[in-house]
């Protein structure tokens, strides 16, 4: 009976140490706060369709970058679909999976489709 006790014990420490791994590779969601556009830095906006492969793809890599620049350039997801960002892909003609680069002013200066690499989007957004 002791020995089963144990078992239990050790099973369910891995279960825990398994999920603690699971969540320290969770990479941080993208910001969807489009107010950051304009706001001295440079912009990435990503327009996110989740019944896209292609979307998944470049939310790895947009996250990469990130992690590379840190904070010198916004990273910014719109979800194709969200009534609430309407006006702004109304404003842009925006499709699922497009890239929009806006400068430090918040001025449209550059767009593209996925799927860009790390890197391409840090050349993009580099002064």
């Amino acid at each position: 009976m002791k020995l089963l006790k144990n078992k239990n014990l050790w099973v369910i420490l891995s279960i825990v140490v398994l999920v603690g791994v699971a969540f320290t590779f969770i990479p941080e969601p993208i910001d969807t706060d489009l107010e950051k556009i304009g706001n001295g830095q440079k912009s990435v906006v990503f327009i996110y369709d989740p019944n896209l492969v292609a979307s998944n793809q470049q939310a790895t890599e947009i996250s990469k970058a990130r992690d590379i620049i840190g904070d010198q350039a916004n990273f910014l997801l719109v979800r194709f679909g969200d009534p609430s960002r309407e006006s702004f892909r109304s404003t842009y003609r925006v499709n699922p999976v497009d890239l929009l680069f806006f400068d430090e002013d918040g001025e449209l200066f550059d767009r593209d489709v996925a799927v860009l690499s790390a890197e391409a989007l840090i050349e993009k957004v580099a002064d």
